[in-house]
């Protein structure tokens, strides 16, 4: 009876393979599904159902990823290190989002019962992880902010939304390697070492890099990134006070040579090289994060 009672759950799961009792055993045993399912019946439900669903359950699985105790910890840590403001934010996102190898076996299950399109799945995968990824990013920049006393209101609002397109351009870096690679091992190692190239060569620690690498820096989206908050803070901003000269030291700024006490804002942007408008530098990030999806879709 047993077996005459699994043989027919199967008969029934295979005469509709969208219903939701479907179980990951029997999905083994349809062959995939593909010479089963109708092509009337592919798509039990709509495009926004399936999108609907999958936001919801995907926000439910990576909120206990993104959101733990560990990472509060992190965050409230480095709160306290403002060096980190641009590279931690866009980082954490890339690190977060690596690991989709683990989910290839589920979607390919679900999706062979027709459970819902690939677009549907990637659709709610970009949007869902969004406000988890976007809220720390407030909670860290608000507080640094206004501890610090930077530059003003409309400086504070558009920093805040540099940093969320920063952590977004991260989120499609990590996904794309996760995808491209999909093994989550491969992975994290292709991971560590572009952020080590992101650091190294994208101007952050250094300015000076050889002739022959200076190209590479506009490869990193962090560079843009540091080139825009600098841009918010010291464009139209108050003046820095320079700093104590004594016989061994010597400025590098010409202000702070003469009799002048302060340094504008325009001389610390110079110092940087800073020579494109605010849009310019942030224009570059939002090319990051469309050709790193459409390759992510591909893939």
């Amino acid at each position: 009876m047993n077996g005459e009672h699994t043989h027919y759950n199967l008969h029934i799961n295979q005469t509709n393979p969208g219903s939701i009792h479907l179980s990951l055993m029997d999905l083994d045993e349809i062959n995939s599904g593909k010479d089963i399912i109708d092509n009337k019946q592919k798509w039990p439900t709509g495009f926004i159902t399936q999108y609907t669903q999958l936001t919801i359950r995907t926000f439910k699985q990576s909120k206990s990823i993104i959101y733990n105790k560990f990472k509060l910890i992190e965050t409230i840590v480095l709160c306290c290190l403002i060096f980190y403001m641009s590279m931690h934010w866009g980082f954490t996102p890339l690190f977060d989002t690596v690991p989709v190898p683990a989910e290839r076996m589920v979607i390919n299950k679900e999706r062979s019962a027709g459970w819902y399109r690939l677009s549907a799945y990637y659709l709610a995968k970009m949007t869902s992880e969004l406000p988890l990824i976007l809220v720390q990013p407030v909670f860290f920049g608000t507080v640094v902010y206004w501890s610090v006393g930077l530059n003003g209101v409309s400086a504070y609002f558009a920093t805040m939304g540099t940093l969320f397109i920063h952590s977004i351009a991260g989120q499609s870096i990590g996904l794309f390697l996760g995808i491209a690679c999909m093994d989550i091992r491969r992975a994290m190692t292709l991971a560590t070492v572009s952020i080590m190239f992101f650091m190294l060569l994208g101007g952050f620690y250094t300015r000076s890099l050889p002739f022959w690498l200076t190209w590479i820096k506009y490869t990193s989206f962090l560079h843009y990134t540091f080139h825009c908050l600098l841009y918010l803070e010291f464009y139209d901003g108050p003046p820095v006070q320079c700093a104590v000269i004594t016989n061994t030291t010597e400025s590098n700024f010409p202000s702070c040579q003469g009799n002048s006490s302060s340094i504008p804002g325009t001389e610390v942007l110079d110092f940087y090289h800073i020579d494109w408008e605010y849009w310019q530098y942030l224009m570059p990030l939002f090319i990051f994060i469309f050709l790193f999806r459409i390759a992510e879709w591909i893939c």
